[in-house]
């Protein structure tokens, strides 16, 4: 009779430390669900982005620079912020490509373009 109660104290062990750990579990499938898988997925087409990068492409930085792509090299870039201005930038810092407007008429001949500097009346 001994035996059968040792066997069961032993079993109901096991089923208390499976039941201690499977919130643990949980917990840790909750978070690559919603956070480790998400992240890695934006990263990989992150760097898709940043490999396809080619001279004449706009882009975004990170940092919310918008330039012109000049020159590639292996793990960085040769950017042109403004005409004659050019940065040497990291491809990791380069964000977003930009793509053209549909509407290729220049920003100043836009008819919303400077309705603030009008005089009213």
């Amino acid at each position: 009779m001994q035996g059968l109660t040792n066997l069961a104290d032993a079993a109901q062990g096991e089923q208390s430390i499976f039941g201690m750990l499977l919130p643990f579990v949980l917990i840790l499938l909750v978070f690559w669900l919603l956070f480790w898988r998400p992240n890695q997925k934006r990263r990989q087409q992150e760097m898709q982005m940043q490999s396809a990068l080619v001279p004449g492409v706009e882009v975004m930085t990170k940092a919310g620079i918008f330039a012109t792509v000049v020159e590639i090299h292996d793990q960085d870039v040769l950017l042109e912020i403004a005409p004659g201005t050019r940065i040497r930038m990291l491809k990791a810092g380069v964000g977003e490509v930009i793509t053209p407007a549909a509407d290729d008429t220049p920003v100043e001949d836009r008819p919303d373009f400077g309705d603030d500097d009008k005089p009213k009346g």
